[in-house]
């Protein structure tokens, strides 16, 4: 590694006028002063460009396209990817933000030449920013995870923050730059399966990153869709692995079948408490019976809910009781 890399930061933006400024002052605060911030506005309508274009920095790129929409994200991630000059790349969407020793700490695990993707825990913010809860309990991954450890997780489950990489640029481009399956609104999981075949990852246990959640987002409809999409992409990825990898690894096809369906009970789970905090109880329930489907705390929580329904209690009130976070992080995991 060179002793001063340059860093490509690639940002894709539509509408985020709210929280361009925020995206952009986090990477102009970095303690590491060597990168490029390359920004691809999606045809946004409202005033995005010109908060972008009021910076006088040489190191901001700004390119606007005709919207493509989400579905054709890996096209803009990979115009970035093209007109990059660095030796690395680092992703961050335009409402999400950095903590200014990011850079700088993240550069470091790539003194190891085995390692092709650097990556942390994520701080989860609401709309306005205000944190509402980590994304990994601290201590959740060990710092190197070899090629095969991490590829036996991403299999089950993407638990990679993509506001929080940084990837090393030659690797990207020789597996052909970002991935996205059809039909997912996202290139982060199918691309980290894809570098996971390639070298070690390296683990940050500290916030490299904030994760803007707020309403504006994908719905649940959309989260539908790409676990779907994301259950056949990683069938199919793992199908296609040469026999001697797939004898590396200790998850089977059924394992993750059923991990995937998983994921889709806990957006039934979802649906069901927002039926319930609404007190729309009957409606509720029928998102309940098919999350009792889901394993473990799913099915526990499920449990509890379909009683609070019967007695027209908003569940939500009921664990403000206990510590809520805990509650949404047995469930994620």
């Amino acid at each position: 590694m060179s002793h001063n890399p340059l860093v490509s930061i690639i940002t894709p933006t539509y509408n985020h006028s709210k929280n361009i400024e925020t995206c952009i002052d986090s990477v102009s605060a970095q303690d590491y002063p060597y990168w490029e911030h390359i920004i691809i506005d999606d045809g946004s309508t409202d005033n995005t460009s010109d908060i972008v274009l009021g910076y006088d920095d040489k190191r901001i790129i700004y390119v606007k396209q005709n919207n493509i929409g989400i579905l054709n994200l890996n096209k803009t991630y990979n115009k970035a990817l093209d007109l990059s000059k660095g030796e690395y790349i680092a992703v961050l969407e335009g409402d999400d933000y950095w903590p200014d020793h990011k850079l700088g700490e993240q550069i470091k695990a790539f003194k190891n030449p085995g390692t092709v993707l650097s990556w942390g825990n994520a701080q989860i913010v609401d709309g306005e920013g205000n944190p509402e809860r980590l994304f990994h309990a601290p201590g959740s991954y060990p710092a190197i995870s070899r090629t095969t450890e991490t590829l036996d997780r991403l299999l089950l489950k993407n638990f990679i923050p993509a506001c929080t990489v940084l990837c090393r640029k030659k690797t990207l481009l020789e597996m052909g730059g970002f991935k996205q399956p059809r039909n997912s609104p996202y290139v982060d999981y199918s691309t980290w399966l894809n570098l996971s075949t390639l070298g070690d990852f390296h683990y940050t246990d500290d916030v490299m990153g904030y994760w803007r959640h707020h309403h504006g987002q994908a719905t649940l409809k959309n989260a539908f869709e790409m676990i779907r999409s994301d259950m056949d992409y990683s069938i199919e990825f793992f199908n296609n692995l040469p026999t001697d990898r797939k004898e590396l690894l200790s998850v089977n096809l059924e394992q993750i079948k059923k991990a995937k369906n998983n994921d889709l009970m806990e957006v039934y789970f979802k649906l069901g408490r927002k039926s319930l905090h609404q007190k729309e109880w009957a409606k509720s329930r029928e998102y309940f019976k098919k999350s009792l489907h889901g394993s473990g705390t799913i099915k526990f929580y499920t449990s509890i809910c379909i009683l609070c329904s019967f007695l027209r209690i908003d569940f939500e009130k009921l664990i403000s009781v206990f510590n809520k976070t805990h509650v949404d992080d047995l469930i994620s995991d």
